[in-house]
């Protein structure tokens, strides 16, 4: 079999090309955009499947280096998600935004016992059972490639590809199945929106060099600051506490300190720094699995992502609208927590503005929800995900010997 090997600088230009050709890809494809999908997710996936056959059939064997590349572009995406966390929104959420984090961490829980109950039963190991909960449903790809691999660590066969994989589809079926909740709610409780037609000007900010080396900067002394923390939370006993949540908590901190001394974050800057680090983790990610190893636990994972698809819609439809006020806002909601709780942000986003387009126009849909909504689940999840896997399997006994 035929060997090729590529070092780190080459392995980071062909995750590059993989983000750009997905990205043109998208473009062209209307089921991607309807869908929501990341072009990364489609060129990686593609490239994936060929790399797996061509192994499979001992044709060639290529092999990248990218983990150091990888780990980074991964602490500074996280970095970045802690410090989009103001206070500041959520004071001006009021009280619906209690309700949103009670939903978003209830369907956290929820989506974590169903798949680690249904694993068991269905003979898998309880750790591939909690990837294909909220780690890639409601974490998506990046925090399924971030996790994972630490869940394989502790014996859990493939679990990365199957929560990739369990991601993927979570986007489809998101968008499916959204916009139909919230509308079956509206009809049934007579729910009716702002009549007035929703403005959504795109704002343009001016490239400044000057303040993006100070965005760039203040994501990366975060993650240095997040750094210490890691390695301090490291030493606790009986928690494997990963370094990118250190990271993420650095930039929460920082965030924080900088409102309450009133200097400017510049929230454009370190959006699409961190939209740039994370198209490049996940191409990294995507194009390093080996797909076919899903094939052996076809059965199982089809039955437990049907089981989560149908339960987190019973789940937003039930709790999600009650929680958040049982009224039209909270119905626009239900159609944005199903975007989140299956898919990502423009999951949630297109929903929300499919089901706004027919039925009026909701403030505390579109405006509130989905940063705080995200805030909350970018947060909570991949640290209860993390924290919980080793505790979860010494209690079960599947701990490797």
């Amino acid at each position: 079999m035929l060997e090729i090997s590529f070092d780190v600088m080459q392995s980071a230009a062909i995750a590059a090309l993989v983000a750009l050709v997905g990205r043109a890809v998208v473009k062209r494809v209307k089921f991607f955009q309807t869908y929501c999908v990341p072009g990364v997710v489609v060129a990686g996936l593609v490239v994936s499947i060929v790399l797996g056959i061509l192994r499979a059939s001992n044709v060639l064997q290529v092999t990248f280096d990218v983990a150091v590349l990888k780990e980074w572009f991964m602490d500074i995406f996280f970095t970045g998600v802690g410090l989009t966390a103001s206070w500041k929104l959520i004071k001006s959420g009021g009280k619906v935004c209690i309700g949103i984090a009670i939903a978003t961490i209830g369907l956290i829980l929820w989506q974590d016992v169903l798949g680690v109950v249904l694993s068991m039963a269905l003979g898998m190991h309880p750790l591939q059972g909690l990837g294909l909960g909220s780690l890639s449903l409601m974490g998506g790809v990046g925090t399924s490639g971030a996790i994972a691999p630490t869940y394989e660590a502790l014996g859990a066969e493939n679990a990365t590809v199957l929560a990739i994989m369990c991601a993927t589809f979570g986007m489809v079926f998101a968008s499916l199945t959204g916009g139909p909740v919230a509308r079956a709610l509206i009809k049934r409780h007579h729910l009716h929106g702002e009549d007035r037609s929703e403005k959504n000007k795109e704002e343009i900010f001016p490239l400044n060099n000057k303040n993006l080396l100070s965005s760039v900067c203040l994501i990366i002394v975060a993650a240095g600051l997040g750094s210490y923390i890691a390695i301090l939370a490291g030493m606790i006993p009986m928690i494997e506490f990963p370094y990118f949540i250190g990271c993420m908590i650095g930039g929460i901190i920082l965030r924080n300190i900088l409102d309450a001394v009133h200097v400017e974050v510049r929230a454009e800057e370190l959006d699409a720094f961190g939209d740039i680090c994370l198209e490049i983790f996940l191409g990294m990610t995507m194009m390093t699995i080996d797909i076919t190893k899903i094939l052996d636990a076809i059965g199982p994972f089809v039955i437990i992502f049907a089981a989560q698809v149908i339960t987190t819609c019973i789940y937003c439809y039930i709790v999600t609208f009650r929680c958040c006020g049982r009224n039209y806002d909270a119905a626009v909601i239900v159609a944005g927590h199903i975007g989140m709780g299956l898919g990502n942000g423009p999951n949630t986003m297109a929903n929300e503005k499919a089901v706004m387009d027919e039925h009026g126009f909701s403030h505390i849909g579109w405006v509130v929800y989905p940063p705080f909504g995200l805030l909350v689940l970018d947060i909570f999840n991949p640290i209860f995900c993390s924290v919980i896997a080793e505790p979860l399997t010494k209690f079960l006994g599947y701990m490797p010997s």
